[in-house]
């Protein structure tokens, strides 16, 4: 049986309010900018503050704590000229400056920060701008290509250059428009797009002040709004109050143990959930240096950054880890000795600990939590902790984790049951324009996950499933109805259904099942398209990598699809 007395002390002891008086800086429970706690507060510091890989060129871009505090700066003021408090700002570039500078810069003018990621198509992209009412959006080349012009929301865009992160680009229109200017600032380059939609080059943004006062936001004020994928219709908004990442200390303290002098390295940029709480805001509120790459994911280049760079705290997906080890990527080849290693997300074989143990200086602490409720279940950095090879961990000290029956009753040690969270009253989460969902979601005492698990007898926890359809693929969380949705705007296809199948190295891949309409075949060409199709509309973590043709899909006596047909 495990010894994990560190553990069992903490937790015995742990103060709710120890984030409070560790994380809050300048902040309170009255007024509280998570931006001033992670940049604004460095503004003078010249110690590093970003560090960026380019996998292209092998190149490393640093920048000082000053340097990111003065470009968000210039956001912020952009910000202030041509939005209003609480607007809602996109972004969906490369791992760059520019980006992390809209990430601050939206939140200390007061805004909304809207991550998007740079691999997403024009479906995935447009219905996340319409949905949330975005009113500017900072993107690429080619996210100009592919953004809607005819969005109503959509005011401005600020095209901050291509796709490769040098930042040099010329202003064009998004769809059909003619140049003008539209006298907001005479540094602004301008064209109108589809009537009313503005472009301007980053230019407009460099030539703001680089000194800001943050606005001055309530701990329950949003400052992120992040879209998480679910079983039923297309993925809802979550707001994240500013609190959000003070109260994460259990977390950051426990497993992470983020120290000020550590270098850091998180292999997720701002776009993803995880890349912007721990990866950005929580990297400035520990006073740790930012840590990141652009470009592909290639084993070779990452294990080198982390030899060059001496990491010692990092955060690896399991796809990254499962891909390298099964490209037979030798580990003895580089020196890397880090102290913590976080795979979040997805169960890891025994092999692949065994592994990062032996070549990277640690085993990888898996864990489970969601945008709505963070980090619950973990593995710890503790000398002591032992980690059980699949195992999620124990419960987040302060935090309470209950598996339920469908009656709401405790299952036994060694049942399974649906995990459940209990709310924090004073956390009051939201799912953006779903007023019935943040009902059922952040009201009574327990946030239903519809994720099942045991418990063994040592206290550990065992993912087992999900009770409801949601496809778990090298990490990500795929809703079924959002990759149907788009294969059905292919003319060739009259119904589709998807599902996620077993897969070694990705966890569960996407699987879809299409019926066809009037004289269309079925043939390998035409499931290529179709999985083309999918890849350029949605993104490359949610095109289907299975297309099957079928006469007709298996239905309930209520019409409905019965997707676990599929996987008989």
């Amino acid at each position: 049986m495990p010894y994990n007395g560190v553990y069992e002390a903490v937790a015995d002891q742990h103060d709710p309010d120890r984030g409070w008086e560790e994380h809050a800086h300048v902040g309170d429970e009255t007024s509280l900018n998570v931006a001033t706690e992670a940049l604004g507060r460095h503004g003078d510091s010249n110690r590093p503050g970003l560090r960026i890989r380019d996998f292209e060129t092998g190149e490393t871009e640093l920048y000082t704590f000053a340097e990111l505090d003065a470009a968000a700066n210039r956001v912020a003021n952009y910000l202030c000229d041509h939005t209003d408090r609480g607007d809602r700002i996109g972004a969906m570039a490369p791992t760059r400056l520019e980006l992390y500078a809209v990430v601050f810069g939206t939140i200390k003018a007061g805004r909304i920060y809207l991550p998007l990621a740079p691999v997403f198509g024009p479906d995935a992209l447009n219905y996340r701008l319409e949905d949330s009412g975005a009113s500017v959006l900072f993107t690429t080349d080619r996210g100009c290509e592919i953004a809607d012009g005819d969005l109503p929301s959509l005011e401005r865009v600020v095209r901050i250059g291509d796709d490769s992160g040098d930042g040099s680009a010329d202003v064009d229109a998004i769809g059909n428009g003619t140049a003008t200017n539209d006298g907001n600032a005479a540094d602004d380059t301008d064209s109108v797009v589809d009537g009313d939609t503005i472009v301007d080059d980053y230019d407009a943004v460099r030539t703001r002040p680089e000194t800001f006062e943050t606005v001055e936001t309530h701990p329950n004020d949003p400052y992120t709004l992040t879209y998480t994928s679910g079983t039923t219709g297309q993925p809802k908004g979550v707001l994240s109050a500013h609190r959000g990442p003070i109260e994460l200390y259990a977390y950051t303290e426990y497993v992470v143990d983020l120290r000020p002098d550590d270098v850091y390295l998180v292999a997720a940029s701002p776009s993803w959930s995880y890349g912007l709480t721990m990866g950005t805001i929580m990297s400035g509120i520990r006073g740790t240096a930012i840590g990141c790459y652009r470009g592909q994911f290639d084993p070779h280049a990452f294990f080198e950054t982390l030899a060059e760079w001496d990491v010692d705290n990092a955060m690896i997906p399991p796809t990254a880890l499962r891909q390298s080890r099964a490209a037979g990527i030798d580990l003895e080849a580089y020196d890397i000795d880090l102290r913590v290693l976080i795979s979040a997300g997805e169960s890891l074989d025994r092999e692949t600990v065994d592994w990062c143990e032996d070549g990277l200086g640690a085993p990888p602490q898996d864990a489970y939590g969601l945008t709505e409720a963070g980090m619950v279940v973990c593995n710890y950095a503790f000398d002591d902790w032992e980690v059980k090879p699949g195992s999620m961990g124990k419960v987040t000290p302060g935090v309470e984790v209950a598996l339920l029956d469908d009656d709401g009753t405790r299952v036994e040690r060694g049942e399974v049951g649906e995990i459940a969270i209990e709310r924090d009253e004073d956390a009051r989460g939201s799912y953006w324009g779903c007023p019935e969902a943040t009902l059922e979601s952040f009201t009574g005492r327990w946030l239903r996950t519809g994720d099942l698990a045991r418990q063994d007898e040592d206290g550990y926890f065992w993912y087992v499933s999900r009770a409801d359809n949601v496809i778990v693929s090298a990490g990500h969380r795929i809703g079924p109805e959002e990759v149907e949705a788009t294969l059905l705007d292919h003319p060739s296809v009259e119904e589709a259904a998807v599902v996620g199948k077993p897969d070694e190295t990705r966890g569960e891949i996407v699987a879809a099942f299409v019926t066809l309409v009037g004289d269309y075949e079925p043939s390998d060409s035409l499931a290529d398209e179709l999985r083309q199709f999918a890849r350029e509309e949605l993104s490359k973590h949610e095109y289907p990598r299975n297309v099957s043709f079928l006469e007709e899909l298996p239905k309930t006596a209520s019409g409905k699809i019965k997707r676990s047909a599929l996987l008989e």
